[in-house]
């Protein structure tokens, strides 16, 4: 099987000193957590970034248990009543948007990184914003198709 955009992205940060493991202001977890503590996680999320204020993290969603290249990313803020937002339908389309690439030039970064060329990280320090993802518009669009994949943790009464 073939490595995700997701693996190698986490493959190329854990290769870093935990103190440079920093992507868009954010902190990288390596490895990404399963439960990163929160009861608005969804229970199928694994948390590969956190803001490291009021409790903001960003997660792949796991399809069917694994993570798959059309695994959505989403933002969880658990101090907001819109507490958790999908910000792209896939990691390869969350990176390209938030560098304002298209998946295909995104895809070579990729393909050039997985040929030992180290494209990866200068390529997302010099363009990626996340800002970008979260226009109103775009976030409502993106959650109300790949909301129906968040899987909630129920509370037990």
């Amino acid at each position: 099987m073939a490595t995700t955009y997701f693996q190698s992205f986490m493959d190329t940060f854990g290769a870093l000193d935990e103190r440079s493991r920093t992507f868009d202001g954010n902190d990288i977890l390596c490895p990404p957590s399963e439960d990163f503590g929160y009861q608005n996680t969804p229970k199928n999320a694994l948390t590969f970034a956190s803001m490291g204020v009021d409790g903001v993290h960003f997660a792949v969603l796991k399809l069917g248990g694994v993570v798959r290249e059309d695994s959505p990313v989403v933002q969880v803020s658990p101090m907001d009543s819109n507490d958790v937002i999908v910000l792209a339908g896939s990691f390869l389309h969350y990176l390209a948007d938030g560098c304002e690439v298209s998946a295909q030039k995104m895809q070579s970064v990729f393909d050039a990184e997985r040929a030992g060329e180290r494209r990866l990280l200068p390529f997302l320090s010099e363009h990626f914003d996340g800002s970008r993802l979260l226009a109103d518009k775009r976030t409502h669009e993106l959650t109300a198709t790949y909301g129906y994949l968040v899987e909630r943790k129920v509370e037990c009464t």
